[in-house]
């Protein structure tokens, strides 16, 4: 329940700030969500000005045809992606992969998202170990042949592992009878900060959906 509001929560937000005129009041659940991670502040905003590298060259060309609308772009790309990344902030992926499993996605685009999940863990267990192993034996990178073959030499080890591994997944599932739908330990709890969450969604759509139609 807990994950499901978030995707609920996340989707809406993003809904209406991409689709609606700019609005004061999309700042409310963006205040609420910030004080809520209101410890990793600086982390989450470290994040967002890594992800705006991006967002700036986009703008850059978009300004040159229309500067409003670049500004614009601007404006709610930022919104959007500093809700997100603070509302999932102590997320993991498996808590996005619950969230779906809560909203009654079918069983098999849920266990394409965890099994997809698992093999991207075991990938980033797997590069990161490789990388502290050449560091260990005083590997330097450089422009040199020889950096590049190792460098093509523990991606293909990798690609080749994370193939084994792949196929050890699917025997395992299919020994235990695996029927294209993997369970869940839903929490039902929701926090204070959640359900206010909600409400100021709730009252930024209604906002936004009377002036739409008045």
């Amino acid at each position: 329940m807990k994950e499901s509001l978030k995707l609920i929560n996340s989707f809406l937000y993003s809904f209406v700030v991409a689709f609606s005129s700019l609005h004061y009041i999309f700042l409310l659940p963006l205040i609420i969500v910030l004080f809520m991670e209101r410890e990793s502040f600086f982390q989450i905003i470290k994040k967002l000005v890594l992800l705006n590298t991006f967002i700036l060259v986009l703008v850059f060309f978009v300004y040159f045809q229309n500067s409003s609308e670049a500004f614009s772009l601007l404006i709610r790309t930022n919104l959007i992606l500093l809700f997100n990344i603070t509302l999932f902030y102590k997320s993991k992926g498996y808590d996005i992969v619950r969230g779906l499993d809560s909203l009654s996605f079918p069983p098999k685009i849920v266990s394409v998202f965890y099994f997809t999940l698992s093999l991207i863990t075991f990938l980033t267990k797997d590069f990161k170990e490789t990388k502290n192993t050449l560091k260990a034996r005083g590997f330097v990178s450089n422009t040199s042949i020889f950096t590049y073959q190792t460098y093509g030499n523990i991606f293909g080890m990798i690609f080749i592992k994370e193939l084994k591994k792949s196929e050890d997944m699917k025997l395992s599932m299919k020994a235990r009878g695996f029927k294209d739908r993997i369970f869940f330990i839903n929490s039902n709890k929701i926090i204070l900060f959640e359900k206010v969450l909600s409400c100021t969604i709730i009252v930024v759509l209604l906002k936004v959906g009377y002036e739409l139609f008045n």
